[in-house]
């Protein structure tokens, strides 16, 4: 007589933050962009299969917690409309198709190489990455 014992699948016991310790917006102007972005997209997709959310770490690599975005808004379609304490790419099974990132003259450039890095390991397909706000 055999005795078969399955073997477990390891689980991922990394430890993924929920916080960053960076700011979340510029200036008021900026935290008001980004909220109204969100809202109005989550508004517009309301009953829907798409995810809006914004601020929140999106996490693109399992077992590296350093390898983590925050777009201020991002739309995932197919995926369920719930709230998240973080966005695990590899659960989720599916990335980002749409982020905004809304910058000022003094931060644009660092989103543009980011995002370029970022969009081709996390896999979304498009961005829009600068909404330029007058100086105040």
């Amino acid at each position: 007589m055999t005795i078969r014992i399955p073997l477990a699948v390891a689980a991922d016991v990394t430890v993924y933050p929920e916080r960053d310790g960076k700011p979340m917006a510029e200036s008021d102007l900026h935290r008001e962009i980004m909220f109204w972005i969100i809202h109005l997209l989550q508004r517009f997709f309301a009953g829907q299969r798409v995810y809006v959310s914004g601020n929140l770490l999106i996490y693109y690599e399992q077992g590296n917690p350093r390898k983590s975005v925050a777009p201020d808004c991002f739309v995932v379609w197919g995926v369920e409309a719930r709230l998240r304490p973080i966005y695990k790419l590899w659960e989720e099974g599916q990335a980002p198709q749409v982020v905004f990132e809304v910058t000022s003259k003094s931060t644009a450039r660092g989103h543009e190489g980011q995002d370029a890095s970022v969009r081709a390991v996390g896999g979304w397909r498009s961005i829009i990455s600068t909404i330029q706000r007058a100086t105040i």
